[in-house]
């Protein structure tokens, strides 16, 4: 029997602080290092916080233009129901809006009901973002400073 010195296992390769930063000769360009990667994460997050500022921005210039229509539409049907031009059942309005805009099918619109609607919109605005909670962040900045 002979005796055969026992083969070193496949170790681990020391991996130094300056090779993270950049590669070695041997390695070529193809492995990442954390500049590039720490770079494309920035990136990232600012796009997403960008996006979601201007999301942010936007739904509060648009829920002010409802706003103003709805509110102007009011004023004219009021005018007209006033000059004896139109009559409103209100009862039925009320009854046809709420049905269309409740969102836990309880019959009444709550406070509950805005809490869905928001989390749905930022759900599907937040799809595919990469930093989704920078997005929804920076929505809430701009929505707030709109």
């Amino acid at each position: 029997m002979t005796s055969q010195a026992p083969t070193p296992a496949a170790q681990e390769p020391v991996v130094s602080a300056g090779s993270l930063l950049k590669p070695s000769a041997s390695e070529g360009s193809t492995t990442p290092s954390i500049v590039s990667t720490a770079a494309a994460n920035a990136s990232e997050i600012s796009m997403a916080t960008a996006l979601g500022a201007c999301s942010g921005y936007a739904t509060k210039k648009l829920a002010k233009t409802g706003g103003l229509i709805v509110g102007l539409g009011f004023i004219g049907v009021q005018a007209l129901v006033h000059a004896d031009v139109l009559k409103v059942n209100w009862p039925k309005v009320e009854g046809l809006l709420i049905g269309r805009v409740d969102q836990d099918g309880d019959g009444k619109l709550t406070h509950k009901d805005m809490q869905i609607a928001t989390g749905r919109l930022l759900r599907n605005l937040v799809e595919d973002v990469p930093s989704s909670t920078g997005f929804a962040a920076a929505f809430f900045l701009g929505f707030r400073y709109g």
